[in-house]
């Protein structure tokens, strides 16, 4: 395989709370009207639509801010204004402002859809094998070109391959790799499971000392130390190992997308 010179970098999106559908609310959200103060407890993601996995994700609202309550949405969102963008935050991630622990009756799982009842039965698991199962099936289809996302002729590079697979099974990626890694949780190499990201330094970005900035390149995890990948013009998407020369010697980090 031949070393990877340039990938896209994309995107960069804090981290916040998880994009998977089938989320379990807490078990009491806080009572809020119109013009109440909340402040968050999490970094939750600042969303463009209600839903859980619809639409625009701007960025996270960091821990400890004090935000006011535009509107009571629904049971699972209230809408808000952050540094200048008016967006969604869930409920799972703020408390009132002046400490009260008035509570609202436990919600049932949010809808991951518009117009849905309620959200997806499907698990972590079942998630990640259809994610794979898609993956694997695109082998062959697929070509590698360097800052593409083009779905209708099926030409990525190697995060736009991740946000597509990902997106056939409701979990809304942003494109570039780092910006992937910065929405999922970091795991370390010996908790990896099936689903997760894993990421690599490029030639490009190997002598930067930070982990984010390290990051240029992304696969998904299989299982056995084996991930898939959009690799490069030559191989497009194949199955790689982490235990190859290239990989050990460019490995990052890892992140859990899928909760």
């Amino acid at each position: 395989m031949k070393k990877i010179a340039k990938l896209v970098l994309g995107l960069s999106l804090l981290a916040g709370s998880s994009l998977s559908t089938g989320a379990a609310f807490a078990a009491t959200a806080p009572v809020t009207t119109p013009s109440s103060t909340i402040i968050t407890t999490g970094s939750p993601y600042l969303k463009q639509l209600p839903y859980t996995s619809q639409g625009k994700i701007y960025g996270s609202v960091p821990k400890g801010t004090k935000l006011t309550v535009l509107e009571n949405t629904n049971k699972y969102f209230v809408k808000v204004n952050y540094n200048g963008q008016t967006g969604y935050i869930s409920t799972m991630f703020f408390k009132a402002a002046n400490g009260g622990t008035s509570t609202a009756p436990a919600p049932a799982p949010a809808p991951s859809k518009p117009g849905t009842s309620g959200s997806s039965s499907a698990t972590w698991s079942k998630q990640a094998d259809g994610i794979l199962s898609f993956a694997k099936s695109l082998q062959g289809k697929v070509q590698y070109a360097y800052a593409k996302n083009d779905t209708k002729n099926l030409i990525f590079d190697c995060s736009s391959f991740t946000k597509y697979v990902f997106n056939k099974e409701g979990v809304h990626l942003p494109w570039g790799a780092r910006a992937q890694y910065k929405l999922g949780t970091p795991v370390s190499k010996s908790e990896l499971r099936k689903g997760d990201l894993v990421f690599f330094s490029t030639t490009a970005t190997a002598g930067n000392k930070d982990t984010v900035n390290k990051i240029g390149h992304v696969g998904i995890y299989i299982g056995n130390n084996k991930f898939i990948h959009n690799v490069n013009p030559k191989d497009d998407v194949v199955i790689g190992d982490l235990n190859n020369t290239w990989q050990k010697n460019h490995y990052v980090a890892s992140a859990r997308i899928l909760k």
